[in-house]
Formats: C-alpha cells, sequence, structure tokens
C-alpha cells in the first residue's frame, strides 16, 4: 500500500519535471521573398512564453546621416538600449518617428545631438526626416533572441520548436511595416526535410529616392 501511494506521489513530478524542460538548439530559418528568392535583411525573432530581456549595452547605437540617407538604414537593437542619430551631412536634419513603439523627434540640427533615444518597447520603429522625405530608416527593437538574414536568407537561433514561435519582419514588405509575422514552429509545413524551417514573406519594391527638395535642389541649411 505505502509503496503504490509513494509512486502515484512521485509520477505526477516526474511528468512536471520533465514538461518544464527546455529542448532549445541551434537551428537555422530560411525566409524567401514572394518570388522564392532568399530574403536577406528580414528580422527574425524568436517568441518565448514568460521570457526575461537581458540587460541592454549601455553604449548608444549609431544611426547616421550620410548624403541624406540614413545610415544603416536598418539597425537591430535589444530593448531597453538607446541609439544615437549624428549628422554628418553638411545640411540640417529633422529626424522623427510616429511609430507606436517609440513617438519622438529631433529637430532641426547639425552635427552631434544633445542626446541618444532610448527605445523601451519591443517592435519596429520607422524613422524619417521631416525635411527630406526620402530618408527612411528602421530600428527593431528585440526583447528576445533575434538576428538579420545575410544573403542567402538565413539566421540560427536557439529555440524549442515545441513551445517557441518566430516572428519575421522587412522593411519592405507589404503588410504594416511596424507589423511583425508570426510563425508557429509546431506547424509541420514549415519544417525542413534537414531539420530546419522555411518561412515566406510577401515584398514589394522601395519607392524610387525622390523628394520635393531633390526635385528643386533644394538644401535645407
Amino acid at each position: 500500500m505505502f509503496r503504490l501511494l509513494r509512486l502515484k506521489i512521485i509520477t505526477p513530478l516526474l511528468t512536471l519535471f520533465f514538461t518544464s524542460l527546455s529542448f532549445s538548439a541551434p537551428t537555422t530559418i530560411q525566409v524567401n521573398d514572394n518570388n522564392g528568392q532568399p530574403l536577406k535583411m528580414a528580422v527574425v525573432e524568436v517568441i518565448k512564453q514568460n521570457s526575461v530581456t537581458a540587460k541592454p549595452d549601455p553604449t548608444p547605437v549609431i544611426m547616421d546621416q550620410v548624403n541624406k540617407r540614413f545610415l544603416p538604414d536598418l539597425i537591430l537593437i535589444t530593448q531597453g538600449q538607446s541609439v544615437s542619430f549624428p549628422n554628418s551631412d553638411n545640411i540640417r536634419h529633422h529626424v522623427y518617428s510616429f511609430s507606436e513603439a517609440k513617438p519622438f523627434e529631433l529637430k532641426l540640427y547639425a552635427g552631434k545631438p544633445k542626446s541618444s533615444i532610448e527605445f523601451d518597447q519591443n517592435g519596429v520603429v520607422i524613422v524619417g526626416c521631416n525635411i527630406h522625405d526620402s530618408m527612411i530608416g528602421s530600428i527593431y527593437i528585440a526583447k528576445n533572441s533575434a538576428m538579420i538574414t545575410d544573403t542567402d536568407g538565413t539566421v540560427t537561433l536557439d529555440f524549442d520548436p515545441a513551445v517557441d514561435q518566430v516572428s519575421v519582419w522587412h522593411p519592405h514588405q507589404v503588410i504594416n511595416p511596424e507589423e511583425r509575422e508570426i510563425f508557429d514552429l509546431s506547424d509541420p509545413s514549415s519544417a525542413d526535410s534537414d531539420g530546419g524551417y522555411s518561412f515566406t514573406i510577401t515584398t514589394a519594391a522601395p519607392p524610387p529616392r525622390d523628394t520635393f527638395g531633390d526635385s528643386f535642389g533644394y538644401d535645407a541649411n
């Protein structure tokens, strides 16, 4: 009787132990566009339940402004990290964003702004210049592990496909520019024969680089 009772107690504990284990492993994810071509510069983030954001690097990331372009025009940062927006052009810029994750404004300035901007919400921030409409930059603020796809459209991340999901975002996607596509890794249709995963993002060609100022030879001095 005692032995039977002991087994009844231990069995649920073993079940709880094994179901709580994480079986994360490095896995390759392939991202393609709607034409079946590898899609570089896509951000892939692992979505974990009850995850804790890592402490951000205190050093601000640089998004410069050169030849009326943001350089680089896409940066990936950790939630809570800051970004500095120096202006290396010989004209002034007015940097701003209306994105829900971080609306902000740096009014017309030259050189280096007085302070950097902290991005404390997970999401996507689209950055523009109020003087030069063609200047568009993107900041992806990650809460979990994330990477940008290489020229082959691939990343390698640690995750557990039984419980985790992944989000994929691209600056030229046709859906809302601040929206991310969520993929369920338990769906067998997304698994490759080699143990990786493959996802498709529908994109469109970016608009031509042209602004009111460019058309009329105007410089904001």
